[in-house]
């Protein structure tokens, strides 16, 4: 089911994070304000542990971008990735118990101290920029929002209007209906969340299964024996690369010389396998061929056939049938033109 319904479009899940359960997607999100109408205003209901940052940055701006009034619901949890795309919209609420995170982007990064070095001013840009927004929404400046963001806070409904990241909550009450995503994840997640993701094992990835001791055993060890598995790879990949091209050009030449008018031309027809055609094609320039045939007696010059040959779409100027140049060797020729290339 999408995530467009009942004239309302719903936010469930991961922040385009396909490996749970529930998750929504920019381009999803995209789609649903063109169906929705671009003039008309919109209420997006929300409830997301967050998820992808740059996928919430996108949708932030389709929802700037949108003619309409955006409000958006947050009927439940409006957690990192997802309380930047909430700051997206003209009227936030928060729904009776929901829950609004803020915190700064993180990442995993590996390899050398240069490697490290950059993932971690990658970060502090997206955290510079991310604060920017939530000041604009809140009204804070974006010292302020940056202080908000490192300290990671997490807001029941009321906090989250006096902070200015809400404009109205609906009361408060301590029960939740979150949905399933890794809270572990956040170093300051209520517990009720990280019991929750624990006993439902939500976690961030899907599980990854451990090789067993004969796996391990066959695992290549140095480099030469992974170069060798790449070789032998490439050389298993070209082989069946090679017979699957065979196979497919005698299956197409069998096609086409089934069809009656390649059977009155032949080598029309094998000019027309050499130059790529697939079977459709060919049959569609016999048929256009044979619309188009003049009048006997009125066949063309051998300059107007050659440029006719050109384009596919001329006869030969002789009445003589043309004979057929495909045989057992022109097959094997053909063959091992394509396992030489």
């Amino acid at each position: 089911m999408g995530i467009y319904r009942d004239g309302q479009i719903f936010m469930y899940g991961a922040v385009g994070l396909d490996w749970y359960e529930e998750f929504f997607t920019a381009l999803q999100v995209i789609e649903a304000l063109a169906e929705h109408g671009r003039e008309k205003d919109v209420t997006v209901r929300m409830n997301s542990g967050g998820g992808d940052p740059i996928t919430a940055i996108a949708i932030y701006n389709a929802l700037k971008a949108h003619d309409g009034q955006v409000t958006v619901q947050i009927d439940a949890m409006s957690a990192s990735a997802a309380s930047l795309i909430a700051m997206g919209a003209d009227v936030r609420i928060m729904k009776a118990g929901a829950q609004m995170m803020i915190h700064d982007p993180s990442s995993g990064v590996w390899g050398t101290a240069r490697d490290l070095k950059e993932g971690a001013a990658l970060l502090d840009m997206q955290a510079d920029e991310y604060a920017k927004l939530y000041a604009k929404a809140s009204g804070k400046t974006t010292e302020e929002a940056r202080e908000i963001m490192e300290a990671e806070t997490w807001m029941m409904g009321e906090e989250a209007v006096i902070a200015g990241f809400a404009t109205t909550h609906d009361g408060s009450t301590n029960s939740l209906m979150c949905p399933p995503f890794d809270y572990t994840q956040y170093s300051k997640a209520p517990k009720e969340l990280v019991t929750m993701t624990r006993t439902n094992k939500w976690g961030k990835e899907p599980e990854q299964t451990t090789p067993t001791q004969e796996e391990q055993t066959k695992m290549p060890k140095t480099d030469e024996e992974i170069a060798q598995m790449v070789a032998d790879a490439e050389a298993k990949g070209k082989a069946d690369g090679v017979k699957e091209g065979v196979e497919t050009y005698m299956k197409l030449q069998k096609q086409v010389m089934e069809l009656p008018q390649a059977q009155k031309q032949p080598k029309l027809a094998e000019s027309f396998m050499a130059d790529g055609m697939d079977f459709e094609q060919i049959k569609a320039k016999f048929d256009l061929m044979e619309d188009n045939e003049p009048a006997p007696n009125n066949n063309p010059s051998q300059s107007e056939y050659n440029n006719l040959r050109q384009t596919g779409a001329g006869l030969d100027s002789t009445d003589k049938p043309q004979q057929p140049t495909m045989s057992a060797g022109s097959i094997y020729k053909k063959r091992r033109e394509l396992m030489a290339s």
